[in-house]
């Protein structure tokens, strides 16, 4: 971390000014990368969604989507949800048992930045950080006094949101809590694309309902020292709805959730240095009556890290620091309790060259585990300012992840032979940004490529059950381009923003006896998918308009069947208006405008035309 603090005390008082904390780590990361920060305008919209919901229509990233209220997952470049890093304030938050988050249970308004990292940085960020990461981060200030945020929503289906943050700050100390709750009958039609009479089917067994809160709290130590300690609770609860009429189960699971997060940054002259220390613990309840099936697992997480960074000769930032993961998992499947224990080195510098024209990071980290394999992994990444409008950047690295607890200890099927998934990436891309007069023009492209080896799968044993195995070698490559047009003059903000990929992620090799998937697409790895909005505003309202195409989608390995692309369309409608010292925003949204019928994942269909709107006030 550096700190950076401005006019600490005025000349005669002792009057905290200005404080500013940066995360360099994640700068230092996003060197020679395609970054995508999420605009404020944009969160704003989308206040009431989760962050799946957000990424969805703002992003590249392809979001496996069961539906409302169910799980969703991310897909980085042909990637799979192990193999993207969910960064909480820096940590990584992926269960320790499965080695992915359910972005679905995580609100957009907990957090007041939100990043997109394409490409791997397992030197930096460690496991799984292999097709991109996602940096959800808090960001909690100073001398604002007292504040309430209240939010009201609601919608189609039962669907109801409420949401509040309340935040008390001075010169020294600050502290903010967020408590959330989110809840829906979810009991919406759809028409079966198997039945030719086209009849509405009623989803039954589908409602939910998510809680959580999230405490933030800084206190400004001295002039050279800083701790903050972030919680956050969640606890969950959706029924599971059965596509099949013949088949009526009732199925119900829920999620809890802690994390707690402490984190202690001292800054003295070109020295700058943080211990973090984490806790998380994830409970899992599955329940299937008809089944006879009462699972229940739980897992916990303990993060220690230090980073220590020193500027020296102006031009260089040299860093390196330790971090020990401790992993523990219970659930029936497993003989006992399970251990995941590891310890990394990280070591690396951060260049700076003809008048910080030319960036550049170089890093290795090695990574040692109680069981299996111990990478070594290393990256360097350079950015070029060619001249003022035009940017290149290049990064290559070896990326690589660990696997998971259920990939080595469950029963039956878990493989403690297991061997950690590796591989190379490389990327290029250039970026092209002129303002004239009014006008905003900003144009991003990329190329990239990335061959995974001892890519791990389930696959069926001789006696029906499946077994965890590293299986095959896969080669992603691919595309990414975003076009963004901005023009504001006076009252009137005009925007428009394309964002198309195309991704082709290939089986190269495989062990699997008498197969037919060489040189085939991996499942559910769209390669065409194309996102974007137009925005209107004229002084306090704001109009958006989304609309996405996603192309076809492999349902089996031999890529024998697939589910059709789709095209959906949405709008937003927001107006902001201050009342004496009360800011008001009301908004208004309606989802699949023009009533499309289709799937994100075979056999989960989503919802026809429906409706939200709220109100926010501060």
């Amino acid at each position: 971390m550096i700190v950076s603090i401005k006019d600490y005390y005025s000349q005669d008082t002792t009057l905290l000014k200005t404080v500013e904390v940066i995360t360099l780590k994640e700068n230092i990361s996003q060197i020679g990368k395609k970054i995508e920060p999420i605009d404020s305008i944009i969160k704003q919209q989308f206040k009431f969604n989760s962050v799946a919901d957000l990424l969805n229509l703002n992003s590249s990233i392809f979001i496996k989507n069961y539906g409302p209220g169910g799980l969703s997952t991310s897909a980085f470049r042909g990637g799979n949800a192990s193999q993207t890093a969910i960064l909480w304030n820096g940590l990584n938050i992926q269960n320790a048992m499965l080695g992915q988050c359910d972005l679905a249970l995580m609100p957009n308004l907990l957090f007041e930045n939100i990043e997109i990292e394409y490409g791997g940085s397992s030197s930096i960020w460690g496991s799984g950080a292999v097709g991109g990461s996602l940096h959800l981060n808090n960001k909690l200030e100073f001398n604002k006094g007292f504040q309430i945020n209240t939010n009201i929503g609601s919608g189609s289906f039962g669907l109801f949101n409420f949401a509040s943050n309340l935040l008390l700050s001075n010169k020294r100390v600050a502290s903010s809590i967020k408590f959330y709750r989110t809840s829906s009958e979810n009991n919406f039609t759809y028409i079966d694309p198997f039945n030719n009479s086209n009849d509405l089917i009623v989803q039954k067994n589908a409602a939910y309902n998510f809680n959580g809160l999230m405490q933030e709290f800084k206190v400004l130590i001295n002039p050279k020292q800083i701790l903050t300690i972030n919680t956050w609770f969640n606890y969950n609860q959706r029924n599971l709805p059965s596509y099949f009429e013949s088949i009526q189960k009732k199925r119900q699971q829920s999620d809890i959730s802690s994390r707690i997060i402490a984190n202690w940054v001292y800054f003295k002259s070109k020295i700058r240095c943080s211990i973090k220390a984490a806790i998380f613990n994830d409970y899992i309840n599955y329940n299937d009556s008809s089944a006879e099936i009462f699972s229940k697992s739980k897992s916990q997480t303990i993060l220690i890290e230090n980073e220590n960074y020193y500027n020296w000769k102006s031009r260089h930032d040299f860093y390196f620091g330790v971090n020990m993961s401790f992993n523990q998992a219970f659930i029936r499947n497993y003989e006992s309790i399970k251990y995941l224990n590891k310890i990394s080195f990280l070591i690396g510098n951060k260049f700076s060259f003809l008048n910080s024209k030319l960036i550049s990071n170089i890093s290795a980290r090695a990574e040692y585990f109680s069981i299996g394999t111990l990478p070594f992994t290393g990256g360097a990444a350079f950015e070029y300012r060619l001249f003022e409008p035009i940017s290149l950047i290049f990064n290559a690295a070896k990326v690589y992840r660990q696997p998971t607890l259920n990939e080595l200890y469950w029963m039956p099927g878990g493989n403690n032979n297991l061997k950690a998934e590796q591989g190379l990436t490389f990327e290029g891309g250039a970026n092209y940004k002129k303002q004239l007069n009014n006008l905003l023009f900003q144009i991003t492209g990329a190329l990239y490529s990335r061959d995974i080896r001892n890519w791990i799968l389930w696959i069926p044993a001789q006696n029906g059950t499946s077994s965890a195995t590293n299986i095959q070698n896969v080669w992603s490559r691919g595309s990414e381009t975003t076009l963004k047009l901005n023009y504001k003059k006076n009252i009137i903000k005009i925007g428009s923003s394309i964002m198309a990929s195309y991704v082709l992620s290939t089986i190269q090799s495989s062990k699997q006896e008498n197969n037919n998937t060489l040189n085939k697409q991996l499942i559910y790895t769209p390669r065409y998918l194309l996102n974007s909005n137009l925005s209107v505003g004229i002084n306090n309202i704001y109009f958006i308009f989304y609309h996405q195409y996603t192309g076809y989608r492999f349902t089996t390995s031999d890529n024998s069947h697939w589910l059709i692309p789709y095209q959906v369309s949405s709008c937003r409608l927001n107006y902001v208006f201050d009342i004496k010292k009360i800011n008001l925003s009301v908004f208004v949204s309606c989802n699949n405008l023009f009533n499309q019928n289709y799937f994100i994942i075979a056999g989960r269909p989503m919802p026809l035309k429906n409706y939200e709107f709220g109100i926010s006030i501060k």
